[in-house]
C-alpha cells in the first residue's frame, strides 16, 4: 500500500543514516586454548628435550634459546611470534638495537630549541610496549595484537609447566602428579 505522507519515508531514512552503524565482528566461541591440552604438553617436553640434547647449552641464554625455539617449532608457524622465533637463526629473537648516546662535538652540534613533544594516549603506549614484548608484533593492530598476546602468554605458561617438571625430574625431586581424571 502506498504512503499518502511522501515525507514521512524519507524523515526516517535520514534519521537511520545519521546513526553509526556499528560493524558486528565475528563472535569466536571461545574455544580452549591448544597450549592447556597435555598432548600440546608431551609434543613440547619432547622438542625440547631433543633440542637440549642436540645443542648441549652450556649457559642459560642458550636453554633460553633452545626452549624459545622448541616452542615455536611446538606452534608450527600458526601464529606471528612462532614464525618470528623461528625465522631468526641466531637463537633470540629479540634484537637489542643498543644506541650509543651521542655526544655533542663542541661547536659542531648547534643547540636545538626545545620542541614541543605530543605524547600518546596511555593506552597506545601500552599497546606498543606490549607489541614490544610478543615476537614478530610491533606492527600489528590492535586486535590482532591482543590475541597474537593471549596465545603467547598461554604457550609461556606451558612453556614454565614443562619446564618446571623437566627441572625437577633432573633434579632427582618429587615426580611431577599424575593428572586428575574425571569419569
Amino acid at each position: 500500500m502506498a504512503s499518502f505522507h511522501p515525507n514521512l519515508h524519507s524523515v526516517t531514512s535520514s534519521q537511520q543514516s545519521n546513526h553509526k552503524k556499528r560493524r558486528k565482528l565475528p563472535h569466536h566461541a571461545s574455544a580452549p586454548s591448544p597450549w592447556t591440552s597435555q598432548t600440546e604438553h608431551r609434543i613440547y617436553a619432547t622438542n625440547l628435550l631433543h633440542a637440549l640434547r642436540r645443542s648441549s647449552p652450556s649457559a642459560a641464554s642458550d636453554i633460553r634459546a633452545a626452549a624459545d625455539r622448541a616452542l615455536a617449532a611446538t606452534a608450527k608457524g600458526r601464529t606471528r611470534w612462532s614464525r618470528a622465533i623461528l625465522a631468526n637463526p641466531f637463537g633470540r629473537w629479540k634484537g637489542r638495537h643498543h644506541m650509543k648516546a651521542r655526544k655533542s662535538r663542541a661547536g659542531l652540534m648547534k643547540k636545538r630549541t626545545p620542541e614541543i613533544r605530543r605524547t600518546a594516549p596511555p593506552l597506545q603506549k601500552k599497546a606498543r610496549s606490549l607489541g614490544r614484548l610478543v615476537p614478530g608484533c610491533r606492527r600489528v593492530s590492535f586486535p590482532k595484537l591482543l590475541e597474537e598476546a593471549g596465545d603467547y602468554i598461554s604457550a609461556l605458561e606451558m612453556q614454565v609447566r614443562a619446564m618446571t617438571a623437566l627441572a625437577d625430574l633432573l633434579a632427582g625431586g618429587p615426580s611431577p602428579p599424575a593428572p586428575l581424571r574425571l569419569s
